[in-house]
């Protein structure tokens, strides 16, 4: 039979392992050498399961009706600009649009997109880049940095209730 030395310290640790009076010392090797393997096993079929789900996630464009589609931010863009005095922080301006959103949003809506923001945040995002387009909102060059502005034509819209 073979013949291991091991350092004090590693003789304490062992031990720990072992049920007093009970166990032998190659009993809490085995233990040990069980746990070991049980780790690796665990470990080995998450990263079997990462892996799989990595294949099997699409990259890209999601398919159509998974998130609130771009033109359901429309309406809610320009009543929350129109509730906060025509102009705000775009972090005040999403805020109220969430929560008027709220029953909407999906799942898919609250993942991250590659950039890291939330999805919804970026598709509202580029609403406003639409209604920017359509003069219902002020250009980045009639704004501050960061803020964003109902245009004239956006104010008279909200009050007639025109967009969907």
């Amino acid at each position: 039979m073979p013949v291991i030395r091991i350092t004090n310290t590693t003789w304490d640790r062992l031990k720990q392992w072992a049920i007093p009076l009970e166990d032998t010392p190659e009993d809490a090797v085995r233990k040990v050498i069980d746990a070991a393997e049980e780790f690796l096993k665990c470990h080995q079929t998450i990263e079997k399961d990462r892996s799989t789900k990595e294949k099997a996630e699409p990259k890209g464009k999601l398919p159509k009706g998974l998130k609130t589609p771009e033109d359901a931010f429309r309406r809610p863009i320009l009543e929350s600009l129109y509730e906060l005095g025509g102009r705000a922080s775009v972090s005040d301006v999403l805020e109220i649009v969430e929560k008027k959103m709220k029953t909407r949003l999906t799942e898919v809506d609250y993942q991250t997109v590659p950039s890291g923001e939330v999805r919804w945040s970026n598709t509202a995002k580029w609403e406003r880049r639409t209604l920017v387009e359509e003069g219902l909102l002020k250009s980045k060059a009639q704004s501050p940095k960061g803020i964003w502005g109902l245009s004239e034509k956006g104010i008279q819209e909200v009050k007639e209730g025109k967009s969907n």
